[in-house]
């Protein structure tokens, strides 16, 4: 599938509390802010970037379209709605704001397994987590999944998988894209914030 019928939702919907409340996506790591090396490394994937959270955390952002959250802080399920209703493409890429070495390579391999199992959410397992912000979703089936599920008055995360057809992908399986493992490496706190800085000094070309 060409990258014209792909969003990238970009999703900023933390308080950052451990990180004062700054916008996280502003902080700068290898010279550029985390939300511009999202840009540079998934931009090319799709066609559509379009960036989700509160209002005041999307304030001045560039290179995306910007949507503010219809209810704040509400959780990875509504957000995920919300994003996938902000766009009419076929599939979309999800990704935290956080996400300083989110990787273009992992996201090729769940796109090339999403279009090889005819799959409806492509999504990560590491360390016995899903990666719901670094994941492939097919627009109209998960959306429609995930807002039967809310209207249950579910709120967890895995709550509309029965409803779709779901791979899950080993992170293990990933390490020869992702030699460091940092592709799911989250910025929450100011110890992370130096880690990633530190990290972003000996970077891979093309992340």
């Amino acid at each position: 599938m060409p990258a014209a019928d792909r969003a990238l939702l970009i999703f900023a919907g933390g308080r950052a509390t451990r990180l004062g409340g700054v916008n996280k996506g502003l902080l700068r790591v290898g010279g550029q802010t985390i939300l511009e090396r999202i840009l540079d490394a998934l931009g090319p994937l799709a066609a559509e970037r379009v960036a989700l959270g509160p209002a005041d955390a999307l304030s001045g952002l560039r290179g995306v379209r910007s949507v503010p959250d219809l209810e704040p802080f509400a959780g990875v399920l509504p957000a995920l709605a919300h994003g996938l209703a902000s766009t009419t493409a076929d599939v979309c890429l999800a990704v935290a704001f956080d996400m300083p070495f989110a990787s273009r390579a992992v996201f090729e391999r769940l796109l090339q397994v999403q279009h090889e199992r005819a799959a409806d959410v492509v999504i990560p397992r590491t360390a016995g987590f899903l990666e719901p912000m670094h994941a492939v979703y097919r627009r109209a089936p998960v959306e429609a999944a995930i807002n039967a599920a809310l209207a249950r008055g579910e709120r967890r995360m895995v709550a509309y998988f029965e409803s779709v057809r779901v791979e899950e992908v080993d992170a293990a399986s990933l390490t020869d894209l992702d030699p460091p493992g940092r592709a799911f490496f989250n910025v929450n706190t100011p110890e992370d914030l130096a880690s990633a800085r530190q990290a972003a000094g000996d970077d891979l070309p093309g992340r």
